[in-house]
């Protein structure tokens, strides 16, 4: 009888791990969600939606695991942006199709209290020119105040250059997210992923670093 149990447990577990492996062959990788996108979840958007003077948000780069966050936005005005027709039918009712290099040509100056570009820089994003003219996009759209998150993976295959390179990203100042206590989360993943905090200093402090 012992035999016949054990006999079932490792049947099980063989089934287990089989299902895993067709679930990442798929694509599906949060089979058993990383931890980074647990941070996204559990305390990135938390903050945000408690913060009742962030309404305008625009989130970049959509995948299926993004489709479900329209929900978490119900009550802000949500955006979402993806390049890639593919992608869209994960983004929120507010979709626009192209790349975040040419947000100028969807909102005007000043007008979003956030921007969320994740997994973005790397996956397409891969040159100094590119993203800083993706950056410096997206300083303009933001309002004085106005907070710029990027998600980025710390290695070799997805990290073109360190992104802290970028003449664009010299012009926003560093954002000490509270939950972190520090403008710069490296999550434990195998990624390395990481998540840049900036906020869009006031004009008077802009032209006083120049």
């Amino acid at each position: 009888m012992a035999v016949f149990r054990d006999a079932i447990r490792r049947f099980n577990r063989f089934r287990r791990l089989q299902k895993r492996k067709f679930l990442l062959a798929c694509g599906f990788d949060l089979y058993i969600k990383s931890q980074d996108r647990d941070v996204l979840e559990r305390t990135i958007f938390p903050y945000v939606l408690k913060r009742t003077d962030l309404s305008e948000i625009l989130f970049v780069g959509c995948h299926w695991y993004t489709k479900g966050y329209s929900k978490w936005f119900e009550e802000k005005n949500y955006w979402t942006l993806d390049h890639d027709v593919e992608q869209a039918k994960y983004g929120a009712g507010n979709h626009i199709l192209d790349s975040i290099e040419n947000i100028r040509l969807h909102f005007e100056a000043g007008v979003l209290d956030v921007i969320i570009c994740n997994g973005v820089f790397g996956w397409g994003l891969n040159t100094r020119e590119h993203a800083d003219r993706a950056f410096n996009g997206c300083y303009d759209c933001l309002r004085e105040g106005g907070l710029f998150l990027l998600g980025w993976n710390d290695v070799p295959d997805h990290a073109p250059f360190p992104p802290a390179e970028c003449e664009s990203l010299k012009r926003f100042s560093p954002f000490v997210f509270p939950a972190f206590s520090a403008s710069r989360y490296l999550s434990d993943s195998a990624s390395r992923h990481i998540y840049d905090f900036y906020v869009k200093p006031p004009a008077t402090e802009h032209l006083a670093r120049k």
